[in-house]
């Protein structure tokens, strides 16, 4: 009796919690990245000369205000591959002409996921060198694994918001996509390597207004304080070793 007492107090004690790394929802902001840039945020483009780079806010959230420049949304943030993290996003899709990346990055190591737009094709899967002009997505140099989740080929209509949830955990993650129109799509990348992403963001390419981002949240568990006791918990405790003691004598 007392010994379950005692557990079912420290477990009541010990609720894990998740600690928030990042929360933003684009579709809160109004303006554009030209003079409403999210703190911690850079909005810039992997191609195209002469242009401003910007990110149009609306129900849609960050949409692309430049066409067919490789737009991209970063920013920095430290995230272990063989750490435990879950990772939520929604990108949004006007039609399936349009590119659409999430991407985790280091100097070495790069995963980039979404649809992407093959200007000489269709959407396609496969790793992002099947497609022509599309190496601006992995900036980094050495490994990469390059998953690009959907496509047409799937049966999937990758139009209007895609929904992707994230699992890490210890170099493993788990994928998985919901469609606007029910659809749903998941696969796991096992054997990460022992990395450490400090960037992440968005590749978004497309006629203005066709592509973006609607909001991105990241938590990690957090480790349990073993908690103070309470008051409470010192008085049924009390109430424990006097029932015991009585049963002895």
């Amino acid at each position: 009796m007392k010994k379950s007492l005692i557990a079912l107090l420290a477990l009541a004690g010990m609720a894990m919690a998740d600690t928030t790394l990042l929360d933003i929802d684009f579709t809160t902001l109004t303006g554009s990245t030209n003079d409403n840039t999210p703190a911690g945020w850079t909005a810039g483009q992997w191609n195209g000369t002469g242009n401003t780079p910007y990110y149009n806010f609306g129900t849609n959230g960050a949409t692309v205000g430049q066409p067919w420049k490789q737009n991209y949304l970063t920013t920095n943030l430290d995230i272990a591959s063989q750490g435990e993290y879950s990772i939520s996003f929604t990108l949004y899709n006007s039609g399936e002409d349009t590119g659409n990346m999430f991407f985790l990055s280091s100097e070495s190591y790069s995963i980039v996921m979404g649809n992407s737009y093959n200007s000489n094709s269709e959407i396609y899967v496969g790793t992002l060198t099947e497609a022509v002009g599309s190496d601006y997505v992995c900036f980094q140099t050495g490994t990469k694994i390059n998953p690009t989740v959907l496509a047409n080929s799937d049966g999937l209509n990758v139009s209007g918001d895609i929904t992707y949830t994230l699992t890490m955990l210890g170099g493993d993650m788990t994928i998985a996509a919901t469609l606007s129109n029910g659809g749903t799509w998941s696969t796991t990348i096992t054997g990460m390597e022992d990395v450490t992403f400090d960037k992440i963001g968005f590749m978004n390419d497309g006629a203005p207004g066709t592509s973006g981002v609607k909001g991105i949240t990241i938590t990690t568990p957090e480790t349990p304080a073993v908690p103070e006791p309470t008051t409470a918990t010192l008085s049924l405790l009390a109430l424990a070793g006097l029932a015991a003691r009585r049963r002895r004598k």
